[in-house]
């Protein structure tokens, strides 16, 4: 379950992350009236902002009309799979290619000697 569900069915606005690119890292601050700013870049020049869901599209048209912003668009948060189930068998699958790795590496130091 999602953190979003979770806020919806507790009443909650369901909030999503827009991820802004700036000609500048001056501009950081203007963007303070489209959404709560969590994370700020100077050097690769973007801006994470928190909006509610239902607004997010019409926020993107908004902040791409802007003439100090290069590009906005959604994050990709909401697509990446948390649940546990999923992540032990991703970790068990890199455990065992890593592992016969390790082996192939052993067998061709051996035919080396």
């Amino acid at each position: 379950m999602s953190i979003n569900t979770e806020l919806g069915e507790n009443g909650f606005a369901e909030r999503t992350a827009l991820i802004v690119y700036l000609r500048t890292s001056s501009d950081q601050f203007r963007l303070r009236s489209f959404g709560d700013i969590v994370y700020f870049s100077k050097k690769l020049g973007y801006c994470v902002i928190y909006v509610n869901k239902a607004e997010a599209d019409h926020k993107i048209t908004e902040l791409e009309r802007l003439g100090f912003v290069l590009k906005a668009e959604k994050s990709n948060t909401e697509d990446v799979n948390l649940d546990s189930s999923y992540i032990e068998a991703q970790i068990t699958q890199m455990a065992a290619a890593a592992e016969a790795k390790l082996a192939e590496n052993d067998r061709n130091l051996g035919e080396q000697a």
